[in-house]
């Protein structure tokens, strides 16, 4: 009986360490789209993905994000961006990943 305790606590810890693993490499927002074309603003997208863009430890966030239009709040649609890190130009992609009413829930990635 110790060792099924023991085993379970143990699983118990991976599971969490895997939980908080998981939440240090989210790199996703959520927003409020509106206006008649439902779309979230491109100030609001430019200023969360680069608040929340980031891979702990290996990468920081952009030092400033341009896109050239808003987010439609309409599943995998997706707008390509432009994110400089350190003075290097990057491609960034920003994809709905969920639409719920006027919520809209969005990635970021990086094009290699």
């Amino acid at each position: 009986m110790k060792r099924i305790v023991i085993a379970l606590a143990a699983a118990a810890v991976l599971a969490g360490g895997v939980v908080t693993a998981w939440n240090l490499f989210d790199n996703s927002s959520v927003a409020t789209a509106d206006g008649a074309d439902h779309t979230v603003s491109r100030t609001v997208v430019e200023q969360l993905a680069k608040e929340n863009y980031g891979i702990p430890f290996v990468q920081d966030g952009p030092q400033s994000v341009s896109c050239p239009s808003g987010l439609r709040a309409k599943m995998d649609y997706t707008v390509t961006c432009t994110a400089v890190f350190k003075g290097e130009t990057k491609t960034m992609l920003i994809s709905v990943t969920g639409v719920n009413g006027d919520r809209v829930s969005f990635d970021y990635g990086l094009e290699k």
